[in-house]
């Protein structure tokens, strides 16, 4: 969708003070400035895009901003805490991570990186560099992860969690208050028991007939298990956890048509649970049936081998950590939980285009369009757990 043109005078007066700091504080004298707001292309609930462009003699400044929107309809979690968290990351967890990493010498190209943030970044706006003008881009809506670039996405959030680790037996008493004090956003009320029935009716309407019913005894179940998933009751091993990390999280850089990069981004939905569940999360938003079936095993080893691995420039030894039999017994007995989110969430992902919207919206009341795509990839969910006799 087309972005629209506004100026600085458009955004709020506090966000505006931040990016006259930022221009300031990057020594801007004489500018022009330009300001786009973006289009999600989705439903968004939360947050207004913009993506503003500081130009003057010698220099230029590309920044991207996510503003809070107060949307008083919006109950399954609260939006001004999701922002607490991110602007958390941004001003102060990122900067740990890298004193870590530089202090142990990690070198450049293996080190887990965040995008540049401004220190004006806040509970109501987070203010980033726009690493799209360094060539970094999302991949489309509806597209399917290839091997390699689920294994770059993996190798990345292999290392957030190592690091998360490394922070625990460097600064337990900073982990101790800060990191496992964070807890998940959603709420699971009786309005979330009754906004997941909503949404898994839309994608029970998408299954063959002879699926429909086993699928709608599995989901009374599920409202009791996933809540146990999401607060990491059912693991002994956690860390911090992204909680949202699948493919329109992870930012690409290509050369030539080949992938090059990858960047994770927006860490609203941090959580100290289990990790299992970025990883079933990951490959279970991102992939088809097909992928899965030859896939599905490799990327399960080939993130445990990157966790090893970045973990071992600590000098900590992953069996200590994570033991390999621990990490295959968790991850197959949280395997299910692929099957509760997708129906869950999929009639968001597969929101069909002529139905997405920005705005401030009762999920309770909001009429949900999915795009035709969906059928076959929530059949392809529920085709591989009657496979596994889970359903």
């Amino acid at each position: 969708m087309e972005n629209k043109k506004k100026t600085l005078d458009d955004l709020p007066t506090n966000v505006k003070q931040c990016i006259n700091n930022v221009i300031e504080a990057e020594g801007h004298a004489k500018h022009d400035v330009f300001v786009r707001n973006i289009s999600t292309g989705g439903n968004n609930f939360m947050g207004e895009l913009f993506e503003i462009d500081v130009t003057s003699a010698d220099k230029e400044t590309n920044i991207f901003v996510k503003k809070i929107i107060n949307n008083e309809d919006f109950k399954v979690y609260s939006i001004q805490e999701v922002y607490e968290k991110e602007a958390f990351i941004y001003n102060e967890l990122s900067d740990i991570y890298t004193e870590i990493q530089k202090l142990t010498k990690i070198p450049s190209h293996i080190k887990f990186k965040f995008p540049k943030s401004y220190k004006e970044t806040n509970v109501n706006a987070i203010i980033l560099e726009n690493i799209t003008k360094r060539g970094y881009k999302q991949k489309e809506r509806f597209d399917l992860t290839s091997l390699d670039f689920g294994e770059r996405s993996l190798k990345e959030l292999a290392k957030f969690h190592a690091l998360s680790f490394v922070l625990e037996k460097q600064r337990p008493g900073y982990f101790e208050t800060k990191i496992k004090t964070i807890k998940q956003s959603f709420v699971y009320d009786e309005y979330w028991n009754v906004l997941v029935k909503k949404m898994c009716d839309v994608s029970i309407a998408e299954l063959k007939e002879s699926d429909k019913e086993r699928v709608r005894q599995f989901i009374t179940l599920s409202l009791v298990k996933y809540p146990q998933y999401m607060t990491g009751g059912n693991c002994s091993i956690k860390c911090l956890c992204h909680g949202d990390y699948k493919m329109n999280n992870v930012m690409i850089k290509e050369e030539n048509g080949k992938l090059i990069d990858v960047l994770p981004i927006d860490y609203q939905q941090i959580y100290y649970g289990n990790p299992i569940i970025d990883l079933i999360y990951f490959i279970y938003a991102s992939s088809d049936r097909p992928f899965r079936k030859q896939h599905l095993h490799h990327l399960k080893e080939f993130y445990y081998s990157a966790f090893s691995e970045f973990l071992s420039n600590f000098d900590m030894t992953v069996q200590n950590v994570y033991p390999k039999e621990t990490f295959d017994k968790c991850f197959n007995e949280c395997l299910d939980y692929a099957l509760m989110f997708s129906l869950y969430f999929y009639p968001f992902f597969y929101i069909s285009e002529e139905d997405t919207r920005d705005g401030n919206d009762d999920l309770m009341v909001v009429s949900i369009r999915v795009d035709k795509i969906m059928r076959d990839r929530i059949q392809g969910i529920v085709d591989d757990f009657v496979e596994l006799g889970i359903i």
